[in-house]
């Protein structure tokens, strides 16, 4: 059983508020939201290994397309902060109104997100936007060149479009990325890019809830006062959840 606390928000004191501070406060809140689904999702993509090859390729290939989708997600989310925050002069005050853990959180941030990084490289190229065809032939030809990598360009087709599978396409995409994350190594390069996905994704998540607080506080009190907990009883265990490519689907009715 799960319990949930339910915050009633007030409007008055959200319509209150300085224009600038209820915008971010409401997309940070969304930005929380997606960051957490994300999470969820890879995790469930990676609770199960397949006994067959083929589906071991297409979960491989789900996972790392969730990965490009929290990649992008991640990136935007700390454009986010970088305009709404940093470049706005609400930050001089709410600095110093963040707990500890914001704080930290923040400055982390800043430091990932601060020049050139793995995440920021990935989202111009492979994520949001689609890599230049310079850069798609120069990963096909690395396939191509590989023995291991070449048996692997193959096309899976079904009759429904949800279990068919251009595999061949996605290998592109993941031998782009090693080559991004500075590795021919495949295995090197996703624990990288995990590493630095997690490292952002936990950050953001505790900037949002440490600003949420801190606009708390000073708008609306020191305390968050719940009007009733809610009780979940049917919440399956995050270990148990998986995700998988391969799935039954009615056939089609022609009319």
């Amino acid at each position: 059983m799960i319990q949930v606390y339910r915050i009633p928000v007030p409007k008055e004191r959200l319509r209150a508020m300085p224009k600038d501070e209820r915008v971010l406060l409401l997309l940070l809140g969304y930005v929380a939201n997606q960051v957490s689904m994300l999470q969820k999702l890879l995790t469930f993509a990676t609770n199960r290994t397949p006994a067959e090859e083929l589906e071991q390729h297409a979960s491989g290939a789900q996972t790392q397309m969730l990965v490009r989708l929290t990649v992008g997600a991640l990136n935007e989310a700390w454009e986010l902060v970088r305009t709404r925050f940093i470049e706005n002069t609400m930050a001089q005050d709410y600095l110093n109104r963040l707990d500890p853990a914001g704080q930290k959180a923040f400055t982390a941030l800043k430091r990932q997100f601060g020049g050139s990084n793995l995440l920021n490289k990935i989202r111009k190229n492979y994520a949001f936007h689609y890599p230049y065809s310079d850069d798609v032939e120069r990963a096909f030809e690395s396939i191509c060149n590989d023995p291991e990598l070449g048996g692997l360009l193959n096309l899976y087709f079904s009759r429904h479009g949800f279990n068919s599978l251009f595999l061949l396409s996605d290998l592109v995409f993941i031998q782009g990325i090693a080559e991004i994350a500075g590795t021919p190594d495949f295995e090197a390069a996703q624990k990288k890019l995990m590493g630095e996905m997690s490292n952002a994704s936990s950050n953001l998540v505790e900037f949002a809830k440490a600003f949420t607080a801190a606009a708390w506080i000073k708008h609306v009190g020191q305390e968050m006062v719940a009007k009733d907990i809610v009780q979940v009883n049917d919440a399956p265990n995050i270990d148990d959840v998986w995700l998988p490519f391969f799935v039954e689907v009615e056939p089609l009715k022609h009319t």
